[in-house]
């Protein structure tokens, strides 16, 4: 007669085999969302700031005239805000510095040229 139940030592194997591809697959979807979130982020870099901001707004909220002339002038102003407050941060650090590490720092931080 044969034994119809699996030995203890072959449902232990399974265990570990299906552990093991769970944490594959698990692995496998958050290396997937992890390059996917990390993409996103370089999009909403300086690259789409301004007038591309504005005109992927147009397109996917129907913006008309008016509204992209206030949307673009919310996106200045605040850009503007947003360069202050780096520029006095940045000018907080300098002073807390040596001058040879000012020199360093200031090579670091050169003013980007406009865009």
């Amino acid at each position: 007669m044969v034994d119809t139940t699996t030995p203890r030592s072959t449902r232990g194997l399974l265990a570990v085999i299906a552990i093991f591809a769970l944490g594959v697959v698990f692995g496998a979807a958050l290396s997937f969302a992890i390059v996917h979130h990390t993409s996103r982020l370089g999009r909403m870099g300086p690259r789409h700031d301004g007038p591309m901001a504005v005109e992927r707004m147009t397109r996917r909220l129907d913006l008309d005239a008016a509204q992209q002339e206030k949307v673009r002038a919310i996106l200045e102003h605040r850009h503007a805000k947003v360069r202050g407050f780096l520029d006095d941060t940045r000018q907080e650090i300098r002073a807390v510095l040596r001058p040879d590490q000012q020199e360093k720092f200031d090579h670091i931080h050169r003013p980007e040229p406009p865009r």
